[in-house]
């Protein structure tokens, strides 16, 4: 009976949206979604709520291509128009994914990486989600030399930084040594999705069960650094190194350096290690994972980014989505023994907040919050990869 409600879901949404997968992964998918209660109701709200700022969208895109004349905001857009379950575009919309590309070409750089005057990582790292996305062959020289320059950028020896060093393996905004977990975690969810892009069009013959395992044994030097900056970052004594090390299984902003509004554990770069720990392939019961996990569980909750009150809420929520999508887990248990279906709990709560021109915006302007394309974006990626386990 769950089976047939849950094709039904799914048959609902194939009339406009595509969710761009095989079978496979359909059946796979629907058997996740067996463990949550159907609710069909919200999806068709959802599907809804996406439409309609999906136009949104587009009506404040400029003339040149465009959202802001900014190369993220752009790409952030770009990225959440293409991320499946796809809005199936009218002619209108693909001409407007086409300017916003072309525009984004406009950034590549001779040395790969994809940007303007500021933040070469952060830039770069978000152009190369949209282009990975986008799925197009036509990419694929863009794609491997952004993937180049965010590896090439990591401190590690090349900087004349060992690896005792506790800014060792991170990255930074570029331009600067000093590396940050939430750079670092946007550089390695576009390397992963660079890798994600090669595969596909390397991989013309399946691979068999020993090349499958191989790959999942091995790891690029790049992640393998990745994780030792990832550790110093997790208050957790057992494996961070570090003096000011704390032990509560959460992760902080950056390392080495202490301010007091962010040298604690909180909720957006809890859930950015934890996506990161799980891109890198760390097994879930590792000390690590299990430790963090322990966090987010007694800190869950939609009303606030857990440690860090209102500030880069949307930001968090975008976080908290693709991490418990990537960690594959439909039901998290908190401290309490209540059971939370964290995929409706974060679509439900976006569709909340949603304003009536059908856009987002945070009355907290830090970080950008207040940039309606932006936050809205930010809310689009968070609900598509909530839903994508539902259908």
């Amino acid at each position: 009976m769950c089976a047939k409600r849950n094709l039904a879901i799914f048959l609902v949404w194939g009339f406009l949206f595509s969710p761009l997968c095989d079978s496979a992964a359909t059946t796979t998918r629907l058997a996740s979604a067996s463990q949550a209660p159907a609710n069909l109701s919200l999806l068709k709200e959802t599907e809804h709520s996406l439409k309609n700022a999906h136009k949104y969208l587009l009506k404040s895109q400029l003339p040149n291509g465009s959202w802001d004349d900014h190369p993220a905001i752009t790409a952030l857009v770009l990225y959440s128009f293409l991320l499946p379950p796809r809005y199936s575009p009218d002619t209108t919309s693909e001409q407007a994914l086409q300017k916003g590309f072309a525009y984004l070409e406009t950034f590549v750089q001779p040395d790969g990486g994809i940007y303007g005057e500021e933040y070469r990582n952060y830039v770069t790292a978000v152009c190369l989600l949209a282009f990975a996305e986008s799925g197009e062959k036509k990419y694929e020289t863009i794609i491997k030399n952004a993937k180049k320059f965010l590896i090439k950028i990591q401190v590690d020896e090349d900087e004349g930084i060992a690896r005792d060093h506790p800014y060792y393996g991170g990255i930074g905004y570029g331009g600067d040594d000093r590396p940050d977990l939430s750079n670092t975690q946007f550089a390695l969810d576009a390397i992963k999705a660079a890798e994600d892009y090669e595969t596909r069009y390397s991989r013309i013959i399946p691979a068999n069960a020993d090349q499958i395992e191989k790959e999942e044994t091995e790891l690029g030097l790049h992640w393998r650094k990745a994780l030792i900056f990832l550790a110093r970052c997790q208050n957790v004594k057992a494996v961070n190194d570090m003096p000011y090390a704390g032990d509560d299984g959460g992760f902080i902003y950056e390392t080495g350096t202490y301010n007091k509004e962010r040298s604690h554990s909180y909720g957006s770069m809890t859930y950015a290690g934890v996506k990161s720990l799980v891109y890198a392939k760390v097994d879930k019961d590792d000390i690590r994972v299990q430790r963090a996990v322990a966090w987010i569980k007694s800190h869950y909750t939609l009303e606030e980014n857990p440690g860090f009150g209102q500030k880069a809420l949307y930001y968090y929520y975008m976080t908290f989505a693709k991490c418990l999508d990537a960690f594959g887990e439909e039901v998290i248990v908190d401290d309490n023994g209540r059971k939370h279906y964290w995929r409706e709990d974060i679509i439900e709560k976006l569709l909340s907040l949603q304003h009536e021109e059908w856009y987002w915006v945070h009355t907290d302007g830090r970080f950008w919050h207040k940039n309606k394309n932006l936050i809205t974006a930010f809310s689009i990626i968070g609900i598509k990869f909530a839903v994508k386990g539902m259908i």
